[in-house]
């Protein structure tokens, strides 16, 4: 990553989204460029245009804070005793690191409810999460993402792998 002369490049050639026009701000404002720089190598490893392109505007909007490392924090609602809400069969207790295929994770935005491991921001808790179960924080890197669906407003998406890290207490 080389940032000069109001121009963010990756390997040599130029990256123009919202991200790097963050990053500039953040340049300007005397801010730390180390996370984000971190976040846009990992996201430039994803395959999907389309994720490269979406997945920094869904962490602005739902206020999801990147890692020192270059991953980002989100959220998901499980059931009581820790696994998926959906099918049951993954564990996300603190420590697990939930996987699938990332062929097997639908990547068309426009199927909203559909397959892949998903994750939220906290908007969209209040249309999935329920009483007895869990929040739990998840830790994504960039380059597992595959799409974030248009529907709830930009509030949730899907992903091919996360670690969770943490339990939602609010």
């Amino acid at each position: 990553i080389n940032v000069s002369a109001g121009v963010v490049t990756y390997k040599g050639q130029e990256v123009r989204n919202s991200l790097t026009d963050r990053m500039l701000e953040m340049l300007d404002e005397g801010g730390d460029l180390e996370p984000m720089s971190k976040f846009l190598s990992r996201l430039m490893s994803n395959p999907s245009m389309r994720a490269v392109n979406e997945l920094y505007g869904f962490l602005e909007k739902g206020a999801l804070p990147i890692t020192p490392d270059g991953h980002f924090l989100a959220y998901k609602a499980v059931r009581a005793n820790y696994h998926d809400i959906h099918s049951g069969k993954f564990d996300n207790s603190v420590g697990q690191v939930v996987q699938m295929p990332r062929n097997a994770v639908d990547d068309d935005k426009d199927r909203t409810c559909s397959y892949g491991l998903h994750f939220c921001s906290v908007d969209y808790l209040k249309h999935f999460a329920s009483r007895d179960g869990h929040v739990m924080i998840l830790k994504i890197d960039p380059a597992d993402v595959v799409s974030i669906p248009s529907d709830y407003n930009d509030t949730k998406g899907r992903c091919a792998k996360y670690e969770v890290v943490g339990e939602f207490h609010d």
